[in-house]
C-alpha cells in the first residue's frame, strides 16, 4: 500500500505560511541591504560630486582612495568579527594599532642607522611589532576565558594599559626619522601601466622621468593588497576551519557548545589573541604610509571598525556575521568618509553620517529577531 505525498507537510499549515513567507523575506532584506545601500551611496556619491565640484567620483584614483581609507577599518573590523560573533567585544584594539606602530617604527629607527638591509629591518620590526600587540589580546582571553571578566571591562582596562605603554615607549610624541625606503613602500603601488610601454610591479617603469608621471596609471596600492593577502586568510579560518564553526557555536549557545566537547576557553583565548594580532598588522601598515609611529595612530578607527561589523550584519548577541559583510561594512564607511571629503563637508559630519547608518542596521537586526520569534 502506497500513500500519495500530495499534501502540505504537517509542520507547515497554511496559517503559518505568511509568517514564514515575512520571515524569509525579512532574512533576505537583512543580508542584502548593506549591498544596497552601498550602491546608493556610489550613485549619490557620484551625482553629488560632479554637481557640486564637478570631479568625476567613480575613477580608478577614487575607487583606489575609498579602498585605502577602508584599509584599518576593514583590518580591526576582522578581529571584532571573530570577537562579536563570540557575543563579546574588544575596546583595546584601537590603542594596540597605535602601539604597534610605535614598536614598529623605533625598530626601524634603530636598526637603519646601523647599516642592516632595507628588507630585514621592515621584516623584523612588522614581525616584533605584530609579536608584542599579540600579548595584550591573550590577556584579554585569559581574562574573559578564564577569570571571567565581562569583555568590555577586561578590554576596556587593557586599552589603558596599551595607550600608556606606547606613550610611555614613545614620549608622547611621534616616532620619526624613519628610513626612507619606508614611505616608497607604504605610499607605493603594487602596479604600474605605462600606456605603450607596458607594466612594471613595486616601482614605476625603467626610463620614466617626471614628465612621464601623469601618463602613468598607478595600480592596486600596496597596503590594499596586503590587506586582500590577509582578509584572505582570516575569511578561511572563520569560514572553513574547524575553529571558525567553535566561534559561531560559542556565539550561538555557549552552555551546548561546552557541553558538546568545544574547547571553549582556548577558543576565546585565541579570538582574542586573533583580534590583536590584526590590529597590530593594522599598526605596521600606519607606520609605513605614514613614515612615522603614534600612539594614538588606530583609536579614531575602532569605533568606525566596530560600525563596520555590525552594518555588515553581525549580531551584538553573538552568533551572527560574516568577513564578507564586514568587508561591504568597511567599505559603506570608507565611501561615507571619503565621499564627503570630496564634497568638501566638514569632517564632523563624518561621525554623525556613520552613526545614523550604524542605528539602522542595529534596528534591522532587532526587527528580524522580533518577527523571527
Amino acid at each position: 500500500m502506497t500513500i500519495e505525498n500530495n499534501v502540505n507537510p504537517p509542520d507547515i499549515t497554511d496559517d503559518q505560511r505568511p509568517v514564514r513567507s515575512q520571515v524569509e523575506t525579512l532574512t533576505l532584506i537583512r543580508r542584502v541591504w548593506p549591498w544596497v545601500f552601498l550602491a546608493l551611496l556610489l550613485v549619490f556619491f557620484t551625482i553629488a560630486s560632479r554637481a557640486l565640484n564637478d570631479v568625476q567620483f567613480l575613477s580608478p584614483r577614487s575607487i583606489q582612495g575609498i579602498l585605502v581609507f577602508a584599509t584599518q577599518i576593514l583590518l580591526i573590523g576582522l578581529g571584532e568579527t571573530y570577537v562579536i560573533i563570540t557575543g563579546g567585544i574588544d575596546l583595546s584594539v584601537g590603542f594596540i594599532v597605535g602601539l604597534a606602530a610605535v614598536v614598529a617604527a623605533l625598530i626601524m629607527k634603530s636598526l637603519h642607522p646601523t647599516g642592516v638591509p632595507p628588507l630585514p629591518t621592515i621584516l623584523i620590526a612588522s614581525l616584533v611589532a605584530i609579536l608584542v600587540s599579540a600579548i595584550p589580546g591573550l590577556v584579554n582571553g585569559f581574562l574573559v576565558a578564564r577569570v571571567k571578566v565581562p569583555p568590555f571591562i577586561a578590554t576596556l582596562g587593557m586599552g589603558g594599559i596599551v595607550q600608556g605603554a606606547a606613550l610611555l615607549l614613545s614620549g608622547g610624541y611621534p616616532v620619526a626619522e624613519q628610513p626612507p625606503y619606508l614611505g616608497q613602500l607604504g605610499n607605493g603601488y603594487l602596479i604600474y601601466y605605462w600606456p605603450d610601454h607596458g607594466i612594471s610591479f613595486f616601482g614605476l617603469p625603467e626610463g620614466a622621468v617626471a614628465a612621464d608621471l601623469q601618463q602613468i596609471i598607478p595600480l592596486i596600492p600596496n597596503v590594499v593588497a596586503a590587506t586582500i593577502v590577509v582578509t584572505i586568510i582570516f575569511w578561511f579560518i572563520l569560514a572553513k576551519t574547524q575553529f571558525g564553526q567553535h566561534v559561531y557555536a560559542i556565539g550561538g549557545n555557549f552552555e551546548a557548545a561546552k557541553r558538546a566537547g568545544i574547547p571553549t576557553q582556548r577558543s576565546i583565548i585565541w579570538v582574542y589573541t586573533i583580534s590583536a594580532i590584526l590590529a597590530g598588522v593594522a599598526g605596521v601598515l600606519w607606520s609605513a604610509r605614514f613614515t612615522s609611529g603614534a600612539y594614538n595612530a588606530g583609536e579614531s578607527t575602532l569605533l568606525t571598525a566596530i560600525a563596520a561589523v555590525v552594518i555588515g550584519g553581525a549580531s551584538l548577541f553573538g552568533g551572527e556575521g560574516t568577513v564578507i559583510g564586514t568587508i561591504v561594512g568597511s567599505l559603506i564607511v570608507a565611501t561615507i568618509q571619503f565621499g564627503l571629503v570630496i564634497l568638501g563637508v566638514v569632517p564632523f559630519w563624518q561621525f554623525v553620517a556613520v552613526g545614523v547608518v550604524v542605528i539602522v542596521a542595529v534596528v534591522v537586526d532587532q526587527f528580524g529577531r522580533t518577527i523571527g520569534s
